[in-house]
């Protein structure tokens, strides 16, 4: 049956009780774009309108309150860069709102081949009116905030890291070979005095290597800025958190930071295997009839979480002998990256373990 569209039912309102959605539940999928919202309204299954409308909250919430009083608002839109605005928006005038991970709605053959955003919103009311949407976590304002400085301190090694190759690359091809002390990746003061000397034994290539030097120094000066600042949080508002998850053998500073502002609230996890898949140390699976194909770690995972947790149980194997252990038991059965994850996970649950129970960690114990 083919849906109501929004301007011949809206105008049919107009003669309408203004007490008939009085009561009533209107679904309503909202897709976001930068300068418009395509939103969709469902109720008792009938689509009563699907229209484009300017990208604001305010504009937003005036139409439904408008158009439907009295009504109870229950709204979804998919998680984006415009990030979780609008959800606070619809929340604060006391609408229902979640947001939901775009891989989580389910679609058909059809729709991904004729997809409009009239598509996707209709089918994002209808998802949210038969309960298969699950909402992702929505993080108070000022752990978003944050989060936003060890996101950007992530960046900022990528970047920097970026600039070194570029430079390694711009020495190689100009046959310039970097003496053997200057190899590794420290990138020490004589070493940024060792390439401006050779700068200055070639004028044409100082203008370029020059620039490039100036942009290291000074994304390693931004770098020790953020640096000092999560340094004075992790010893102000976060310091008794973030003493208990550095008692675990292997987690530094800056691991104890990504884990605190990266999950939030621990108890929002009702168990570890739901941390777990947050960090995405549990394996894809294809299981048809007798045949059960297990594809290694999970493709859904917090990357830069996940990554620093492996970093920090290569360094707990060598600290805590209850964990080395672990790792030599597991490395006869596996290949030794194999057995690292397990590490991983095990340092995940002593992380929230002691999260939980408020008590720092003691080595050497099994657990």
């Amino acid at each position: 049956m083919k849906q109501q569209t929004s301007a011949a039912f809206e105008t049919h309102l107009k003669d309408r009780d203004p007490n008939y959605f009085k009561g009533k539940v209107i679904y309503v999928g909202i897709d976001v774009h930068q300068k418009d919202y395509q939103v969709a309204k469902l109720c008792n299954g009938i689509c009563l309108g699907n229209h484009r409308m300017r990208a604001s909250a305010s504009v937003l919430i005036e139409h439904l309150q408008k158009h439907y009083p009295g009504a109870e608002f229950s709204c979804v839109y998919e998680s984006c860069a415009w990030g979780f605005n609008l959800q606070r928006s619809l929340t604060s005038v006391g609408m229902k709102c979640i947001v939901v991970h775009a891989a989580d709605v389910s679609t058909t053959d059809k729709e991904r081949k004729r997809k409009t955003d009239r598509v996707d919103a209709l089918k994002l009311a209808q998802h949210l009116a038969g309960g298969e949407l699950r909402a992702i976590h929505v993080p108070n304002e000022t752990i978003q905030q944050h989060r936003n400085l060890i996101r950007y301190r992530s960046k900022l090694v990528g970047d920097i890291n970026q600039s070194k190759n570029r430079v390694k690359s711009l020495l190689k091809y100009q046959g310039i070979e970097i003496p053997e002390p200057y190899m590794r990746n420290n990138w020490s003061r004589n070493f940024l005095e060792w390439m401006k000397q050779q700068a200055a034994v070639d004028e044409l290539l100082a203008d370029t290597l020059l620039l490039m030097i100036e942009q290291i120094t000074q994304l390693r000066q931004l770098l020790l800025k953020v640096e000092a600042k999560l340094r004075s949080w992790r010893k102000g508002a976060y310091a008794a958190q973030a003493k208990l998850i550095s008692s675990v053998p292997g987690v530094g500073p800056t691991t104890a930071m990504m884990f605190l502002l990266e999950v939030g609230d621990i108890h929002r996890f009702k168990s570890f295997d739901a941390l777990n898949d947050f960090v995405g140390f549990c394996p894809d699976t294809n299981s048809s009839g007798q045949t059960d194909r297990v594809r290694g770690l999970t493709a859904r995972r917090h990357k830069k979480l996940r990554s620093l947790l492996v970093e920090a149980a290569w360094e707990a194997i060598r600290i805590d002998p209850v964990i080395l252990d672990s790792f030599d038991q597991w490395s006869k059965r596996m290949k030794r990256n194999q057995a690292i994850i397990r590490v991983a996970r095990k340092l995940l649950r002593r992380m929230r373990a002691v999260m939980i129970q408020g008590q720092p960690y003691q080595k050497g114990v099994i657990q």
